[in-house]
């Protein structure tokens, strides 16, 4: 008897979730990680008292090495991590990336000014 491989599907690569919108009640996700993120938004060049900014954002997942599982989910924009998924829709993120076998996700965010500073969130095509 041969010895059997186990072949592994290939990943499709990125997926767009939803187009942008410009309507901020379109955008009901919150995400964590704003405060200590503030460096992103300076190199982004979004700073407190601009007005809400629409984009497209990716979802990469941070696997834990030990568990060789999706630890996070990271949301980049242009590189630069403005945030993190919290659950319910880090659990909804991870079961669309194993749904479509796909690498990252694209979805639409808002970047918003608020008190406590900049903040990102997510489109509610993701929930």
């Amino acid at each position: 008897m041969w010895p059997f491989r186990r072949r592994d599907v290939p990943k499709v690569g990125t997926i767009t979730l939803a187009d942008v919108t410009t309507s901020e009640a379109d955008y009901t996700v919150f995400s964590v990680g704003q405060s200590r993120l503030g460096a992103s938004f300076t190199a982004l060049g979004f700073v407190n008292d601009d007005p809400p900014r629409f984009e497209l954002a990716s979802l990469v997942p941070v696997i834990d090495p030990a568990m060789k599982s999706i630890a996070d989910i990271e949301i980049r924009i242009d590189g630069y991590v403005v945030g993190y998924l919290r659950p319910p829709a880090l659990n909804s993120a991870i079961d669309l990336l194993e749904t479509h076998r796909a690498e990252s996700l694209r979805v639409p965010v808002v970047l918003l000014s608020t008190p406590a500073g900049a903040e990102v969130r997510v489109h509610s095509a993701l929930s």
